[in-house]
């Protein structure tokens, strides 16, 4: 017998229990949150596709090729590759931290060096 553990969706529980059928599908309520869906687990199938996009997007292939060979909607493609874009640059917005060399703008924390040395010669 092949034992399947469903998760609520919205708090992450493993606390759930078998609440009626609709439409042919069991539902499932979550006793920690009182919710109430359809908990299916994640596919493997979904999975391994999902998997086969990330590698072609890491060739660099074309979101419309990808969609083509994969059989996934453009738009799903192009929000995975930014969210994939987001978390590797690592974007950072606001304060600087640190020592910093030169002319800042902005917020900085740490010990800030810009003075310019030097003179400057010529006749008036």
């Amino acid at each position: 017998m092949v034992f399947t553990q469903h998760f609520c969706a919205h708090c992450g529980s493993a606390d759930i229990r078998r609440n009626g059928h609709s439409k042919g599908r069991a539902k499932y309520q979550c006793k920690t949150c009182k919710r109430q869906g359809f908990f299916e687990p994640a596919s493997v199938q979904k999975a391994a596709q999902l998997a086969q996009v990330d590698a072609l997007l890491v060739e660099r292939n074309s979101q419309r090729s990808i969609a083509r060979a994969t059989g996934i909607a453009r738009m799903t493609i192009a929000k995975r590759l930014k969210k994939s874009l987001d978390t590797t640059t690592g974007t950072t917005t606001g304060a600087t931290t640190g020592a910093t060399t030169g002319t800042t703008t902005g917020t900085t924390t740490g010990t800030t060096t810009g003075t310019t040395t030097g003179t400057t010669t010529g006749t008036d």
